[in-house]
């Protein structure tokens, strides 16, 4: 076969076994690559190529293709190297690269056998070169291997021995060009590229083979681990499809709502809320789907239907093209804490609650009654409305006390507190103990009419009461007196004058004769 016909099979063949690598690296759902492949076979190609047109005539072409050829077998060594399990430093190939380039371009200065001589030394030497890399120390062996190998070790004595031919006897090299050692060279070239373009792409396969085995063995490794450290958390952990349906829960989450895991499995979410605290739910739901992580605390049901408080740290799983695809959460047991919280709430809402009552007749204290008309009077000024204010206090009560005694005064003023709550029953109204035995109303939105109609209300609740008093110049029965006033805001009227002027009409009414009402409007 021609020197020119195999330069021309070399490189088509070249070129279309890279643009094959090529194709190999550009597959979008498992694309393949060992670095230096693609270049390599570029590189031969071009070469091949000039070398097609230029095969008798030496110039900067001549040159320039032998420098392609050259790289390429260095590159196709690196890849030899890759695909034995050694690695290439950077360093290391581009300083071989120089030295190709310097050595080529040394050859203008020699006779054509010395230059053929030269480049033979050169290319036997990265033929002799992939033979330290498949016999040397490799992570992989194979038969593949050692036929590659010796395919590579004689094509690389062929190319030595065509040198030392060219270096021994240069003036009949020319002579000697068309003996049957130089008629080897073609042959020889092409079934290393056919040979070794086959094994490599087989390497290449078990090469890959081999690191999907280790990436399948490290991430089942790594599965383990992380279900060990599942298993073990002492954290519950959920796992949500899209539709939030639980796909995964540890023992631990299991152990705390009462159920086992197969039970969990394909449970609702929601199926664990109380009616009550949906609305976390809908509101959390709503942020994961948005991609949007977050920590909040939340009340699940039992599988016996108590409440358990936990604090979830929720983070969104999206695929790659940005789609829900369900949720992870970490569940912290705060239950404990919770309830201590809803107990220290509790205790201070009744601690306040307190704080504003009276003990002894059930109904707000003096402090709960001023801050009270505080506010209410303060509304005044936007609303433009009407407030009333009664104010009583038990007729002769220091003779009732002083005859019956005071076990008995506190009865009768607990009675009239009952009667107080029993005749004050909006929510905006509020019935206080003033002081002693004197008692006060606030009626917001109330006009004197109404008020007046409450005062006698009452007032004949007590009466009805019938307890006895035989100290009283009144009724043989325990009586009271009532000044009821009504204002409206201004800014020169303040609170103490309200208060005075209740009290003023109480007064009147206990100089009037007492058990009766005595009302004003401002």
């Amino acid at each position: 076969m021609e020197l020119r016909t195999v330069m021309l099979m070399l490189a088509v063949g070249s070129l279309l076994y890279g643009l094959i690598l090529v194709v190999f690296k550009l597959k979008k759902n498992n694309p393949q690559e060992v670095p230096f492949w693609i270049q390599a076979k570029i590189l031969q190609s071009a070469g091949s190529f000039i070398l097609f047109h230029r095969t008798s005539v030496y110039d900067s072409l001549t040159l320039l293709a032998n420098i392609f050829l050259l790289l390429g077998c260095a590159y196709e060594a690196w890849t030899i190297r890759i695909l034995s399990g050694l690695n290439i430093k950077r360093q290391l190939h581009i300083l071989i690269s120089v030295v190709i380039i310097l050595a080529c371009s040394t050859t203008v200065f020699l006779s054509t056998p010395y230059r053929s001589g030269v480049f033979f030394l050169l290319q036997s030497a990265f033929y002799f070169l992939p033979c330290l890399f498949l016999f040397g120390k490799s992570s992989m062996k194979s038969s593949l291997q050692l036929i590659l190998g010796i395919s590579y070790l004689v094509t690389g004595s062929v190319f030595l021995l065509s040198a030392i031919v060219c270096f021994g006897l240069p003036r009949n090299a020319l002579r000697i060009g068309g003996s049957a050692i130089f008629g080897i060279i073609p042959g020889v070239s092409f079934c290393i590229f056919l040979i070794s373009g086959v094994i490599l792409l087989l390497l290449a396969k078990e090469r890959s083979d081999m690191q999907i085995q280790e990436i399948q063995k490290n991430l089942k490794k790594s599965e383990i681990r992380f279900q060990r450290i599942v298993e073990t958390a002492i954290e519950g952990i959920l796992i949500f499809d899209e539709h939030y349906k639980i796909t995964f829960a540890n023992k631990n989450m299991a152990s705390i709502l009462g159920y086992t895991v197969d039970e969990m499995i394909g449970k609702s979410y929601a199926s664990f809320f109380p009616e009550s605290h949906m609305y976390i739910y809908n509101y959390q739901e709503t942020l994961r789907k948005k991609g949007e992580d977050s920590v909040y605390e939340c009340c699940l049901l039992r599988k016996n239907g108590c409440k358990h408080w936990f604090l979830v740290s929720a983070k969104a799983i999206i695929d790659d093209f940005g789609r829900f695809e369900g949720s992870f959460a970490m569940l912290t047991d705060i239950n404990e804490r919770k309830e201590m919280e809803l107990l220290l709430k509790e205790s201070n809402r009744r601690l306040i609650e307190l704080s504003n009552k009276d003990s002894l007749t059930g109904v707000a204290n003096r402090r709960c009654f001023d801050s009270a008309l505080e506010y209410e009077y303060s509304r005044l000024r936007r609303s433009n409305s009407h407030l009333s204010i009664i104010l009583f206090d038990v007729d002769h009560f220091k003779e009732y006390n002083d005859y019956y005694g005071h076990v008995m005064g506190d009865e009768c003023l607990r009675q009239i507190g009952r009667v107080l709550e029993s005749c004050i029953n909006r929510s905006v109204d509020l019935a206080a103990r003033y002081g002693g035995e004197e008692f006060a109303c606030i009626l917001p939105d109330t006009d004197i009419h109404s008020a007046v109609e409450i005062a006698e209300k009452i007032r004949q609740r007590i009466h009805d009461l019938k307890i006895e008093h035989k100290k009283s110049s009144v009724s043989e029965y325990v009586t009271a007196s009532f000044g009821v006033t009504t204002v409206k805001y201004s800014q020169e009227r303040t609170l103490e004058d309200i208060i005075t002027t209740a009290d003023r009409l109480l007064y009147k009414a206990k100089v009037s004769g007492r058990n009766t009402i005595e009302y004003a409007e401002q």
